[in-house]
């Protein structure tokens, strides 16, 4: 008879889990990936601008009190030495995250309202959508904060659309942080030095290999005892 392992031991070794969440940022029409990064680590507030949720379509009619119920900011279970992968132009996919972010343990996440997003089809969805649409005419601070919650974590995985491989978490609203929270950053190695520097943050290229990520996340994990293990 095998031996049973602990949960611990099963996690470390089950490759495609991580006990980390990862938040890229991406460039926009005025400022870069670094600079919204920057401005990211000042505030020390991962803002909310965008709602993903599968019935965001139904949105642009609602009013804008509405449609900030559903903003979320967006993370991946992706384990940190994959997350070059993403940072690919993949087909059918309307953005490329640049190599910038931040990382957070994920149970640091979700005590803070995180969760994973479901992936359904639109006609597994509908029942949520009722839901949704028998409170519509209602004032907007009248809608259920946990309906608009729960559907702000559903997200379309249909044959045509099929983006479950980004291991998506979601939380609603703006995440407020201290930098002691942050695990570590993202960066391009030639600017890694900017942000230690400013920032007190251990910072990782993640175009590199797992052994030079391995040598920094040592040090973090000996910073971070609240971890139990490096996350590879």
């Amino acid at each position: 008879m095998d031996n049973e392992i602990s949960r611990g031991e099963f996690l470390s070794r089950k490759r495609d889990f991580s006990p980390l969440l990862v938040h890229l940022t991406r460039e926009n029409e005025i400022f870069s990936a670094k600079d919204v990064l920057d401005m990211i680590l000042d505030e020390k507030t991962l803002r909310a601008y965008n709602h993903f949720f599968i019935y965001s379509p139904n949105l642009k009619s609602q009013n804008d009190p509405l449609k900030n119920n559903f903003k979320v900011v967006c993370f991946t279970e992706t384990p940190i030495d994959q997350i070059d992968i993403l940072l690919n132009k993949v087909s059918g996919r309307n953005f490329k995250p640049d190599p910038y972010g931040l990382v957070f343990d994920k149970k640091y996440i979700s005590e803070h309202g995180g969760n994973h997003v479901f992936y359904t089809t639109l006609k597994l969805a509908k029942p949520l959508w009722d839901l949704y649409s028998a409170q519509c005419d209602k004032a907007a601070d009248e809608i259920s904060d946990e309906i608009c919650k729960l559907l702000a974590l559903v997200t379309k995985c249909e044959k045509n659309r099929d983006f479950h491989w980004e291991r998506e978490w979601r939380i609603v609203g703006d995440l407020k942080f201290e930098l002691t929270d942050i695990y570590c950053g993202l960066c391009p190695e030639e600017e890694i030095a900017h942000f230690e520097n400013k920032y007190e943050v251990m910072f990782i290229d993640p175009h590199w290999g797992i052994n030079k990520i391995l040598d920094k996340l040592v040090d973090t994990a000996k910073r971070k005892p609240q971890l139990e293990d490096i996350p590879f």
